[in-house]
């Protein structure tokens, strides 16, 4: 993983954002676990943050990231 996207992983970790990494880099840096509990504090496909919670995006954009939703349950990280 790039030192950049390293970076706002940890971040999130530590914040309690159900972060993942991938077995390779295709689908981007690391996923975020929509199904996993709490994590609609921070992306709730369903539900009011279905855009990502603002401290979520605030981290991603300070790192040179985004986030799209590779399906209902899985967040993708990409570089901007």
């Amino acid at each position: 993983m790039k030192r950049h996207a390293k970076k706002a992983f940890t971040e999130l970790k530590n914040l309690g954002c159900p972060v993942k990494t991938w077995y390779d880099g295709e689908r981007g840096h690391f996923w975020i676990d929509g199904e996993e509990e709490g994590a609609e504090e921070w992306l709730d496909y369903w539900g009011v943050n279905s855009f990502g919670s603002k401290k979520l995006n605030d981290i991603l954009q300070k790192n040179g990231l985004y986030w799209e939703w590779e399906n209902s349950a899985v967040g993708c990280v990409h570089d901007i």
